[in-house]
């Protein structure tokens, strides 16, 4: 049985400015839970079951493979069971297929400003399979397929909007126990990861996991690095959405180099423009006053 840690005190804050958040929380790379973040939010009161069937019932959704109507994707997250659980995520593309959504997500709360992801001057093709606004739906028992640290180093802000979701979280520094993939460090190899087979993943037993639950109308912010996975208590939705910085930078600028082959000349020269583009970002949004 692994030990959760007992060292890290994810705090719960309120009110929380956006100086106050960078400096003690998003550059120390320490998650927070916010109790407000997404307090001017439509979503905040319109996002439950009943609307989404009402207004999009019909509309199809693929996944896994799959085409379903999301009258049938809430009958079968209805009739989840931690025994019998429905098959999980089920998450939309916002940006991509239900951009009408996005003004009942708005506005993007200023502490998770500046927010690179959508420069002109990164590549396309770095962040090709980037979503960085999406609704998740979960069943009671639903879990997360793996464990993970977030795409390209990233950091994640999980909004909360309807039931209670349990997340599992491990710092940066134990990624030694967790068994990560080679040439695909953000994954990690554990199978069955909240009951995993110890003889086969020994190095677990040392880690030391962070288990929180996060409720309807917080938000878990998980900074870059940090492994994490998630499983529905009861019925969710919840939106996630991204953010790279500054204090991010070198983090994103490292994972964009790896699938090509860290010393490879592409990676060498991915990195250099990256470093170039990101003093330049950093030079614009300190005259800017954003950062």
């Amino acid at each position: 049985m692994l030990q959760t840690a007992k060292t890290i005190q994810v705090d719960r804050r309120t009110n929380l400015t956006h100086r106050e958040f960078v400096s003690e929380y998003r550059n120390p790379g320490k998650p927070v839970i916010f109790t407000d973040l997404s307090k001017d939010w439509p979503a905040k009161t319109k996002f439950t079951p009943e609307y989404f069937q009402e207004k999009f019932g019909e509309r199809e959704i693929e996944i896994g493979g799959k085409v379903y109507t999301l009258n049938r994707l809430f009958d079968l997250l209805k009739n989840s069971t931690k025994e019998n659980p429905a098959p999980y995520p089920f998450k939309l593309n916002v940006r991509k297929d239900f951009a009408d959504l996005e003004p009942d997500l708005s506005p993007r709360p200023s502490i998770a400003t500046p927010d690179r992801t959508h420069s002109s001057l990164i590549p396309k093709m770095l962040l090709n399979d980037l979503y960085d606004l999406e609704i998740f739906f979960g069943g009671p028992g639903g879990e997360f397929p793996y464990l993970h640290y977030d795409f390209l180093g990233l950091y994640a802000y999980i909004n909360q909007i309807y039931g209670e979701k349990e997340f599992t979280i491990f710092p940066p520094e134990q990624q030694k126990y967790l068994y990560p993939k080679p040439g695909a460090p953000w994954l990690s190899e554990i199978e069955n990861h909240h009951n995993p087979d110890l003889k086969k993943y020994p190095l677990l037993a040392e880690a030391t996991p962070i288990t929180i639950t996060i409720s309807a109308g917080e938000t878990l912010f998980i900074p870059c690095g940090w492994y994490h996975t998630a499983r529905s208590l009861t019925l969710t939705i919840s939106v996630a959405f991204d953010q790279l910085c500054e204090s991010n930078w070198k983090f994103f600028t490292n994972e964009c180099c790896i699938p090509r082959g860290k010393n490879s000349l592409k990676a060498k020269m991915i990195n250099a423009y990256l470093t170039g583009a990101g003093a330049l970002l950093s030079a614009r949004e300190k005259l800017m006053g954003t950062e």
